[in-house]
This record gives structure tokens, C-alpha cells and sequence, in this order.
């Protein structure tokens, strides 16, 4: 015999937490001028889950933000890499562009500051500002110099290197 489920609607701005230790959000707007409602998920970022937290602050939020772009243009994501059939040029080897030049001197540039790719800050903005990795996942699979981590470590490893990667970019005062 199958069991009455009252399952209570999601509400505008509620967390879910999805496979993979991901979080998305609920969003839920009206339409002006009529009665629909444009309903879906967005998927939250850990940068924005701590800076909704207060974890860290809008600076440091806005410099992870902006490591996370320029490993993109860097061709470090696999998102942001593009199909080597379709540069101009032709042959894999002649395909870095100029902006991915710049970009990957400018994330090499970022990783100095936060101490190095091998420090553990440099491991932390790599994986969870490049990457998209959860602290927790980041933690948990990769920690720092062949060690798991524990999450509040983890954590703090974070948040100190992307107060030093605001004051790297300017957005924090020195």
C-alpha cells in the first residue's frame, strides 16, 4: 500500500543540496503582467556558499571569482577548452592564443602570490576557485601534499588564500 507524501513546495532562495556534494538554488519568479511563475535551479558556487555564509568577504569572493575566469582563459578547464579543430592555424601545436598566453602567465602570477601551485593556499584556489571543487570534496579527494584534510582546515586554508589573492588582484587594501 503506497504511503501519503506531503512534500511541502520550495520556496524562492532555498539551498538543495544535489549528488556530488553540489548545492543549487531555488529560484522562483513572477512574471509581471501575468500569472506565470519562471521556476528553476541554479547551481551555487562554494565561493558564493561562504560568501552567503560570511566566510569571506565580497573582495575575496570578487578575487576568486576572477582566479576562476582567467583559469578558464587559460585553457585549464575543460569547460573553457576549446575544440582544436576550430582554431585558426590549424595544428594543436601553433593553438595557444595570445590571450591564453596571458592568461596562464597571470594564473602563474596568482599562484605566486598565494605561495605556489605546491603550497597549500596555491592547491586550495587551484581546485576549488579553478577547478569547481566543494571544500569538502577538495578536502576529502585531493587535501594538500598527499593528506586529506579536515573540512574546517580546509576551510581556512581557503579563506586565507583568497584574502591574499584580493589584495593580488586589488580588491583588498594592503
Amino acid at each position: 500500500m503506497a504511503k501519503n507524501i506531503i512534500v511541502e513546495p520550495l520556496q524562492h532562495g532555498c539551498l538543495v543540496e544535489l549528488p556530488g556534494a553540489r548545492v543549487a538554488e531555488w529560484i522562483s519568479t513572477a512574471e509581471e503582467g501575468t500569472s506565470f511563475r519562471t521556476e528553476h535551479f541554479r547551481s551555487v558556487d562554494s565561493l558564493g556558499l561562504l560568501l552567503r555564509n560570511g566566510a569571506i568577504t565580497q573582495p575575496m569572493h570578487d578575487a576568486g571569482q576572477e582566479f576562476s575566469r582567467t583559469f578558464v582563459h587559460a585553457q585549464m578547464s575543460q569547460a573553457g577548452s576549446p575544440p582544436m579543430d576550430r582554431i585558426p592555424g590549424g595544428q594543436w601545436k601553433d593553438s595557444m592564443t595570445e590571450r591564453c598566453a596571458w592568461a596562464r602567465k597571470h594564473l602563474g602570477e596568482a599562484l605566486d602570490a598565494v605561495g605556489g601551485i605546491g603550497s597549500p593556499g596555491g592547491c586550495a584556489v587551484w581546485h576549488v576557485a579553478g577547478l569547481g571543487r566543494s571544500v569538502r570534496e577538495w578536502s576529502a579527494l585531493e587535501g594538500w601534499n598527499g593528506r586529506t584534510l579536515n573540512q574546517y582546515e580546509a576551510k581556512g586554508i581557503l579563506v586565507g588564500a583568497l584574502g591574499v589573492l584580493a589584495v593580488h588582484y586589488g580588491y583588498g587594501t594592503r
